[in-house]
């Protein structure tokens, strides 16, 4: 294993971007996204998705510079298109739109059709939360997914993102709604690992604990409600921005044409609610109410969304990020290609 600062990881994957031909301000987005997966131990959408974003550059899957465009306007809602451009850069100019419409008008919704893979939807639900307002985010995704009771995959893993500002780090639920992430199954095979029962099945249907065949196959729904928060998911975001939906989105790794993916993000006021220091009163009192809870029987302690996350996050800012040897390896290989030195940091 290996330890890096975020710092030195971040300067790296921005400069490995610029020399593939991204603009400075877009690789700068993209490489905070992917670190910052990394801080807070979703490493299944961190650094190890640089390689798989280049590949996709170099195939022609994917533009190097995002022409993001305003198609529809109105007081409260933004619909952009971005062309083919990068999520994360489409993502983030799209929720600042949402922010500052919604300090207006106390709501507002952003759209954004025919993007690409954008991360994880709590960089973005985040941001909503530093200007004191509570964001929800959406995505969908390659068709990997079968609907409940079935056996052909329909359905993209379609994260949902809630974060909620309080006095402390914010409260953020950030789930797939698949029974694990497809990304962290790829890091278990990249890292010649065995994946649990339940993640996933073969391409034949049956129940595999072997990544490869797991990747090669179909993820599983976390049940019937996974599945139906998957449809209207997709439905939000593809179907309603004009986006591709479904079983006829091109696939992330194996596919020859562009994604086309669709991502929304809404934000409120709180403050048309009630005054900020109210509500985070009344959130440090709900808070209080979870964490103060007596633990079941095998569990230490009750924690709050994103309760994990922030103590990962307060380690790696501390001890550095750890990277296993063939992700380390990985980002070495794609510094020689792009002539940018990748060194780690002593800790």
């Amino acid at each position: 294993m290996y330890r890096i600062s975020a710092k030195e990881l971040t300067a790296f994957c921005k400069e490995v971007l610029i020399a593939a031909s991204l603009p400075e301000s877009e690789a700068a987005v993209i490489a905070e996204s992917l670190v910052g997966a990394n801080e807070i131990g979703v490493d299944s959408h961190g650094v190890t998705r640089l390689s798989d974003y280049l590949t996709r550059l170099e195939k022609g899957l994917i533009e190097n510079k995002t022409n993001l465009e305003v198609i529809k306007d109105s007081k409260a809602t933004t619909l952009y298109d971005a062309h083919n451009g990068w999520g994360q850069y489409a993502g983030k100019i799209a929720m600042e739109k949402a922010i500052e419409k919604a300090k207006l008008y106390g709501f507002s919704i952003s759209g954004v059709r025919n993007s690409n893979h954008f991360g994880t939807a709590s960089f973005f639900a985040k941001m909503a939360t530093e200007a004191n307002c509570l964001g929800i985010v959406m995505t969908n995704a390659s068709p990997l997914m079968v609907a409940w009771g079935a056996r052909n995959p329909t359905l993209g893993t379609n994260p949902l993102c809630i974060a909620v500002p309080t006095n402390e780090h914010p409260v953020v639920l950030d789930m797939a709604t698949s029974t694990v992430a497809r990304g962290k199954i790829t890091l278990a095979s990249k890292n010649g690992e065995s994946i649990p029962e339940g993640w996933a099945i073969t391409k034949d249907g049956k129940p595999t604990t072997d990544a490869q065949d797991a990747l090669d196959g179909f993820l599983l729904p976390f049940g019937a409600k996974g599945s139906g928060l998957a449809m209207m998911i997709d439905i939000m975001t593809g179907v309603m921005t004009g986006s591709l939906f479904g079983e006829d989105i091109p696939l992330m790794y194996s596919g020859s044409e562009p994604q086309q993916l669709g991502h929304i993000f809404i934000v409120f006021d709180i403050e048309r609610f009630m005054d900020i220091a109210s509500f985070k009163k009344l959130m440090d009192e709900r808070i209080r109410q979870t964490r103060e809870g007596s633990p079941a029987e095998g569990f230490q302690q009750v924690l709050m969304p994103g309760d994990i996350e922030q103590m990962k996050k307060e380690r790696a800012d501390q001890e550095g990020i750890t990277l296993s040897e063939a992700i380390f390896h990985e980002l070495s290989e794609l510094g020689k290609n792009y002539q940018v030195p990748f060194l780690q940091n002593d800790f």
